[in-house]
């Protein structure tokens, strides 16, 4: 099945991005990004689309790679100057599972939808980038997080301009993506609000909705964000899609180690 076949393009014309229905799309996207720092194409792929990519993840998704973790928001070293107390050490657990790029098939439908060009001019013209390059890093390209039941990622900061998501399958319970949009600033870290949310206190805190088949571009450097605990038989599986405005992008050995539990591809001891 071709690319073309597998996203709705009747509701989302992304192959015609100078046509009037195209130019409409992304101006929304844009509007969205800049009220809520995200947006959410609802039904972008196709069912049998999602379908095909479940059935390639078949046998695979038991190589996810599990290390639970605490961290505090800013996903930074702890700050010596400050209380474990303060809302820049809280601690928080993410115990999810990785599944590395090297482990989806180099020609399966989430690998081409990953490289197709049409997507990334889509994308880059929502966030305002001329252009976009997929990572160049053997493990970290693109990801499927997994959370069984238990699993939850804790209340954090991206350190990543935007992150491009595609929900497989939702939980049967729980898995919820809540935010608070735009809660700090480049030049105000508003530690207040942060922490009312960390302690359940803040009004907020929206959710963020998302179906099979949705993608969503999210802004999540200047938005705390969490995914909340699972619950009930089936697991949450997303595909995570990671460009950047430059080429040739990859992570240090020691972010590969945290994440993926080696630093080389296809080497568990490296």
């Amino acid at each position: 099945m071709g690319i073309e076949r597998q996203i709705n393009l009747a509701r989302y014309p992304i192959t015609e991005l100078d046509n009037s229905p195209g130019v409409a799309l992304v101006e929304r996207c844009r509007s969205r990004l800049c009220d809520q720092g995200a947006y959410v194409l609802e039904g972008f792929l196709r069912q049998e689309a999602v379908a095909t990519i479940l059935g390639d993840l078949d046998g695979v998704l038991e190589n996810a790679f599990y290390k639970p973790k605490t961290h505090n928001p800013y996903l930074a070293p702890a700050d010596g100057d400050l209380p474990a107390s303060h809302p820049r050490n809280r601690q928080q657990l993410t115990n999810s599972a990785t599944l590395a790029y090297d482990f989806i098939a180099a020609n399966s439908t989430l690998e081409r939808i990953y490289r197709w060009p049409p997507l990334r001019e889509f994308i880059a013209r929502t966030l305002g980038f001329e252009e976009l390059h997929p990572y160049a890093d053997a493990l970290a390209a693109v990801n499927v997080l997994v959370y069984p039941p238990g699993t939850q990622t804790g209340w954090h900061f991206d350190n990543a301009h935007f992150v491009v998501t595609l929900m497989l399958q939702q939980a049967q319970r729980g898995g919820v993506y809540e935010y608070a949009p735009f809660i700090r600033a480049p030049d105000q870290d508003n530690y207040p609000a942060i922490e009312a949310v960390l302690d359940g206190e803040s009004e907020s805190v929206h959710t963020l909705e998302q179906s099979v088949g949705d993608l969503v571009v999210f802004q999540g450097r200047y938005t705390l964000h969490r995914v909340t605990e699972v619950h009930g038989a089936a697991p949450r599986v997303i595909a995570v899609l990671s460009y950047d405005v430059k080429p040739g992008t990859r992570l240090t050995p020691h972010t590969r180690k945290t994440f993926y539990g080696r630093s080389h591809q296809g080497d568990p001891l490296a």
